[in-house]
This record gives C-alpha cells, structure tokens and sequence, in this order.
C-alpha cells in the first residue's frame, strides 16, 4: 500500500471506512480513489457517516458499496467479499426482484420505493426468505444516472409477527410465554395519545404484569399513577407506524418490562401491538451487581486512605530516628509513634480477617453461659476512651435480673463495643448514647441509641452490607473500614440472634436492637450433665439416632454426648452409605452435617424422604451457615430442624427428650 494518506472523502466510517481505505483499488475498473467522480466521493461520504442501512451500486456494472449499518445484515458469504464486486453476481438469488428496480432507476425514471418486500438471500449458509423496506434513488447529475443509492431495513421479524397474528390470533396469543397484548390507543381532541384499551391478552399477559381482568380497561384504570411515556411511545407506534423494541421501567407497577411493538390494522384503528418479558429480576440483578462493584471501589479507596494515615507519621519517625540516634527522648518518641500507628495498622487487618471469616461461617466460636450484663460492662471499658474524648454522655440501662445467653462471651463484647462505637463515631461531639438491656418472653433484648447524624431510608436499608460506609455523611475522624456493622449482623447471626437498625431520618440519631436467645436460670448447670441426670418421665423412650458427619472427631463426640443421654446412636462418614445402612436399622432421628464430600446434606435428606421406610425419620441438619437463606434451603430439603455449629446441646437434648416423649 502507498504511504498516502486517504482521502478525506473516506475517514472514518467504522470498519467498513477502514476497509474501504486499505483495499487496493487500483486494479479495480474504476481505479483508486483520488480518481473518482466528486458525485461518487460525496455519496460515500454519506453513506459511510449514516447509521441506517445503506448501499451504493455505482456506475452500468453496478459495483457495490455499502457501510457498517449494512454490512451486519449480509453474512459472511457477501462480506468482505463484495466491497466493489459487481451488484448482479453479489445477489444473483435476489436480481429477478430487484433487477427490474435497478433498472428503472438507472434508466432514469425516478426513484422507487418497496415496503415488506420479499427477497430471497443466501446469508449465514442458507438461503433465507427476508422481507425488507426500501428505497432506490438515482445517483446523478445534469448529465444522467451514474448509480442508485439504496436506503433499506431488515422488516423480517415484523412481518412474521404480523402474518402470525392475522393467521392465528388466538393460537399465537395463547401458545406464547411472552406477555402479548393488543392495545387501541386513546387520543384527545387534538389528536394526541393520553391512554390505550386492552383488546387482547393472552395467559402469560398477567404473569408478566400481575393485571388481572385487563380485557377492556383502560392502562389508567388499571394503573393509577402509569408514567406518561408509555402513552407517548405506544401513540408514536400507532400514529407513524414504526415498530420500537425498548425496555423500561414503571415505578407504579414495580416492574420493568422488554417490549416489542408494532401497529396492526388499519392506521385509523390505531391498534399496536406488544410482545414483552418482565425483566425486574435481571433488571434488578444488574443493578446490584453495579451497586456492589460500586461499593467495593469505594472501599478500597478507604482501605488505601486508611493505610495510608498511620504509614505517613511512620515515615516522619523513621526519618527523625536517623536523625536524631543519639537523643534518647527522641528516639523513645519516635519510637511509640510507631507501635501504635503500628497497632492501628494490625487492628485494620484484624478487622479484615474477622468480616472475611465470620461473613463465611468459618470463625470458631466458644459457647458457654455468658451473661449479656457483664459483656456490656467490658464493651464500655473498650469504648470509654473513645466516648469521653468526644464527649458524649453514655446512659446504661439494665432492667433484666438475668441476661444469660449461650454465646462466646468475646465476640458478643465484640458486638456491643462496634455498636457503641459506631454511635460514638457518628454522634457529633456532646452528643447522647444510651444502652438499654433487658428480657422479653425468651429474648435478651440489647439496644443502642444516639442522637448522631441518623440514617436516610436508602442507608437503613444497607447499613449491615459491606462496602456501604462512603454512602452515608460521615465524620472520617475516627477512621475505620466500616465493616462494623457487617460484622455484628454476622456475629449475631452465628449466635442464633437478630439484629436491626432504625433511625428517622438524618440528623435524628440512629437505633441499633440486637436479640439473643435466653437461656433460663435452671440451666445454669452444665446442660450435658443435667439432661444426663434428669430422670426419664413415663412415655419417654431411647431414640435411635444416626449421626452423619466426615470429621470423625465430631462425630464421635456428638455420638458419645447422645449416648450418656440414653439414646442408641449409630455413626456414619460416608453419605453414599447411608441409605442402605438406615434401611436396615431404620432411625428416628438423622443428624446430618450438611458440607459432606461425596454428597452434600441437602440432597442426602432429599435421598432419604424418598425411601419409603425412613419418611417418618425426623431430620436435623447441622451446618456452619445461620442465616434466612440456608434455613429456607434446609427446609426445602426436607429437614424438620436447623442447628448452626458449634451445637446448643442444651436445646438438642431438650428437642429429643420432646420427640422421645411423642
């Protein structure tokens, strides 16, 4: 290729600009481009610059042009081949409907134009019956037609749709998983669309809108409050006989729609139309996939800000060590600057750790019988530096003479001191903080209150996701990764508790309400030991229990725990053996740990409710996730009963003392 650079006539234009620029033209009849007629030069200019469908076929040969718009609708049989290639041979399948055209053109007698036209094409490896709409004008000047310039679009799709309603209305409408609808636009005294009336539905029409009884109603009947762009888009559709194919959302109806729609009948009748899918769903999914990346840039941009505080007074204390060697004091100095932004940097990481592990059910947890009251007393102690250099007044509440939980006494202080110190970091300074705590029915009740900056609708919904802290007005102060929250709904999760945020709005403070399961005086002694000792009332029979773990360790042990207990316990590692094994010893009560290797619990219990000897089993499963989500699959499944590790024993035991008695 020569070093020239293109003519102007020829920049841009997309792939096929740059095609046209790098092919060699001067074997071709009409030679290279610098060359050509001014009239040609300004069609291709447009036609490369428009983003309908257009070709050129220049000159008695007829060679043929064509742009990107165009080139999609060819296949690769035609294209890139036929950039220059005489018209007749490119589509000889279509010249017996076309030719005539072309040639009236070229003879000079004016343009033409064709509307749902049928010409055949071999595209794609087939030979295709397509419908296009088009227009052939003449290329010319003073002197005489030098081409025919042809505007067209692929109508195939709307041709079928309408030659599918007019052979089989009902059929169509009834067969269809899309929602499909005929509406007639209503329009007001100046001709403008202001509502439509549903003539036809078909079945999936309700499941995709949930409108029942749409048949003869108008839109706003039946959607009070409907945006008026749908009335603008389907009276356009109606009025100028353009299809549209878009997709939108109704804020009234909580749902966003994919829509085709097209006019039939008669223009005057003013009918469309419309084939449509709900999307809310992967509408929505979208959306939270954006949020979510969102907020994890977010993040990592107050992670960097975070890293970065503590390593700049690092840096200024290892520079005045070097300088300063021989000076004690200083050296002594600089030295705590660095433990403790060194400190700060470890608590960051530590913080990381603990949302990685806990938001995965996988941190330990050491359950005993803690009292939620003393648990308060250590949080305060954490929190107290920090609620008294900014000030704030702390009122502590305790109405409940017992506040015992099953729990790990260190992650529960770990809750309550990120509640406390959330409250103090987004309470301005003199602020008011209150801890109420107290007992309802089989509740510990634990709430923290501030009159910070409070919380718009929009926050309060996300307040315990990860990655949301940059979303709310906050006082950067304090710093921190704003994980707090994510960690203390997952704390109390794994506790078998609950936890929730309120507020009225910004600058009305915020309420944070854990509640955790009592544990009852009487079951201050060892819950092994007395459920061991108590003696079996009349009715109470040994259960026959199967344990199905892979850790053999925690099987053993819960095997043994059961067994004290006077319960007949058989013990199993593999999931595939464990129904044949059930059917000939054919247990009450399976307790089956859901992340086995060779078959999760899930599908186990679902293999078990199928063999008709064991339908009467009672299932249990036991699994590190406490969340909704994993006790509506455990449900599902067929499980009668969910237990999150490590195991309440006192309320397992207490949950087959009541199925032995049954």
């Amino acid at each position: 290729m020569s070093d020239t650079p293109p003519p102007a006539f020829l920049a841009g234009g997309g792939e096929m600009g740059a095609l046209m620029r790098s092919h060699d033209w001067a074997a071709h009849p009409l030679g290279v481009p610098a060359q050509w007629p001014s009239l040609l030069k300004s069609t291709l200019r447009l036609l490369l610059t428009s983003n309908h469908p257009m070709f050129i076929w220049w000159g008695d040969e007829l060679h043929q042009f064509y742009n990107d718009a165009y080139r999609r609708t060819m296949g690769a049989e035609h294209h890139p081949a036929d950039l220059g290639q005489r018209g007749r041979e490119c589509w000889a399948e279509a010249w017996p409907v076309i030719g005539p055209q072309i040639d009236d053109v070229m003879a000079g007698r004016g343009a033409s134009w064709h509307e749902n036209a049928l010409v055949p094409m071999s595209r794609h490896g087939n030979r295709e019956d397509v419908y296009w709409t088009y227009g052939c004008s003449p290329i010319e000047d003073e002197e005489r037609v030098h081409g025919v310039l042809a505007l067209c679009t692929d109508v195939t799709g709307e041709v079928r749709l309408r030659e599918k309603l007019k052979q089989s209305y009902v059929t169509v409408i009834d067969s269809m998983d899309e929602g499909l609808a005929v509406i007639q636009i209503i329009v007001d005294d100046a001709g403008l669309p202001v509502d439509y009336r549903f003539l036809e539905v078909n079945p999936a029409f309700e499941r995709q809108t949930g409108l029942v009884g749409a048949i003869g109603r108008t839109a706003r009947e039946l959607v009070p409050g409907l945006e008026e762009r749908w009335f603008q888009i389907y009276g356009k559709v109606a009025l100028t006989g353009e299809s549209v194919r878009f997709m939108e959302g109704s804020e009234p109806m909580n749902r966003w729609f994919d829509v085709y729609a097209i006019r039939v009948g008669p223009a005057e009748e003013k009918k469309v139309a419309l084939m449509f899918r709900d999307v809310s769903e992967r509408t929505r999914t979208e959306q939270a996939l954006r949020d979510a990346d969102r907020r994890k840039d977010e993040f990592l941009a107050m992670l960097a800000h975070e890293l970065r505080n503590p390593l700049a007074p690092i840096s200024a204390a290892a520079n005045l060590l070097q300088l300063a060697s021989t000076d004690p004091a200083r050296v002594k100095q600089a030295s705590a600057v660095i433990g403790r932004q060194v400190r700060h940097i470890s608590g960051l990481i530590d913080d990381l750790l603990d949302v990685s592990r806990v938001t995965r059910g996988m941190i330990p947890l050491v359950k005993v019988r803690t009292d939620v009251k003393r648990v308060v007393a250590d949080a305060i102690e954490q929190l107290r530096p920090l609620i008294e250099n900014r000030g704030h007044r702390l009122r502590v509440e305790t109405r409940a003479a017992s506040a015992l939980v099953l729990g790990d006494p260190k992650r529960l202080v770990q809750v309550v001191a990120n509640l406390l110190n959330n409250a103090a970091k987004y309470t301005p300074h003199g602020g008011d903080i209150a801890l109420e705590l107290d007992v309802e029915d089989d509740q510990v009740i634990l709430s923290v209150t501030d009159n910070g900056i409070g919380m718009t609708a929009r926050v309060l919904e996300h307040a315990f996701e990860l990655f949301v802290q940059a979303e709310r007005e906050t006082d950067r102060a304090q710093g921190g990764l704003g994980i707090g929250l994510a960690l203390v709904k997952s704390l109390v999760g794994l506790h078998g508790g609950e936890v929730f945020a309120s507020s009225d709005g910004l600058g009305l403070g915020s309420r944070f309400t854990i509640c955790l399961p009592h544990l009852p005086e009487q079951e201050e002694r060892s819950p092994v030991h007395a459920e061991a000792s108590r003696e079996r009332g009349a009715g109470w029979r040994a259960l026959r229990v199967m344990v199905v773990d892979d850790n053999v360790d925690a099987a053993e042990m819960l095997a043994m725990l059961l067994e004290t207990t006077g319960h007949q316990v058989a013990i199993e590692h593999h999931a595939l053996q464990v129904v044949n094994r059930a059917q000939a010893c054919v247990p009450d009560v399976f307790l089956l740990d859901i992340g086995l290797p060779d078959l999760d619990g899930y599908a186990l219990a679902r293999q078990i409710r199928a063999a008709p000897e064991l339908a009467g089993a009672v299932l249990i499963a036991i699994t590190g996730y406490g969340d909704e989500q994993a006790r509506q699959e455990a449900s599902a499944a067929g499980f009668d009963h969910h237990f999150v590790k490590p195991i309440e024993t006192a309320r397992l035991l207490a949950l087959l003392d009541t199925l032995a008695l049954a």
